[in-house]
């Protein structure tokens, strides 16, 4: 069975921050590394025949250039200097040297408003911190690419009516992948969603023909880390 692979960048950046320790969070390499090895677990199952790999799109916002005023010091700053701006530039290159993997960049938009991030907000309502503590790397910009679900769109549609592959997975928990689903299992493709663990509507099932996540839930994040690189590591071993 041929199978693509689809990620939605920005989902699979703030699943894996939900979950892994903060130590990697922004270290390119391991999370490109984990891209590569959660899309590639997909084709080991247990009891099942292995699949082939005919593709990963990575799907992402391009680097901001926009120069800004940062939320809490009220420095500007150019957001490709920024923190986050030079892990998304490592993390794209990283992901650009991955064998059969393409990375499909959406239109940037201006950043408008601040978001506090998962970590900082946790922080802040478990009383661990106040309003006084934050800094400007406790947010991120609120800003969203356009193009990325068009372009998504358009590679499903291409693979569906081009009958390239068996299996399409797709690394999102946007329910606005559901037409395109609908159009690829009209077309006899199997549709599997990898959601991260995280919760989805019930209303998606009647879209996809599998539910698995290949990433572990937080609680064995840590030691599926130090399993990943070892050289004994086993792909079957997955969660899922």
């Amino acid at each position: 069975m041929l199978t693509a692979i689809l990620v939605d960048g920005p989902f699979f950046v703030r699943r894996i921050r939900q979950i892994f320790p903060s130590t990697i969070h922004y270290d390119a390499k391991v999370m490109a590394d984990l891209v590569w090895r959660l899309s590639a677990a997909h084709l080991f199952e247990r009891n099942q025949p292995k699949r082939h790999l005919f593709r990963i799109f990575f799907y992402d916002s391009p680097v901001f250039t926009q120069r800004v005023t940062l939320p809490v010091s009220r420095q500007a700053i150019d957001l490709s200097k920024s923190k986050e701006g030079q892990f998304r530039a490592a993390f794209q290159r990283q992901l650009q040297r991955k064998r059969k993997l393409a990375v499909r960049l959406g239109e940037p938009m201006d950043v408008e408003s601040w978001k506090l991030n998962d970590d900082a907000l946790a922080d802040l309502l478990g009383k661990k911190i106040t309003v006084d503590d934050l800094a400007d790397e406790d947010f991120s910009p609120d800003s969203h690419a356009r193009g990325i679900e068009l372009k998504m769109g358009v590679d499903l549609a291409s693979l569906a009516y081009k009958r390239q592959v068996q299996q399409v997975v797709l690394l999102t928990g946007d329910g606005a992948f559901s037409s395109a689903a609908e159009l690829l299992r009209h077309e006899g493709i199997d549709v599997v969603l990898d959601p991260m663990w995280q919760n989805i509507s019930e209303d998606l099932f009647s879209y996809i023909d599998g539910l698995r996540s290949t990433c572990p839930p937080p609680d064995r994040a840590a030691d599926f880390l130090s399993r990943i690189n070892s050289d004994n590591f086993d792909q079957e071993e997955l969660p899922g």
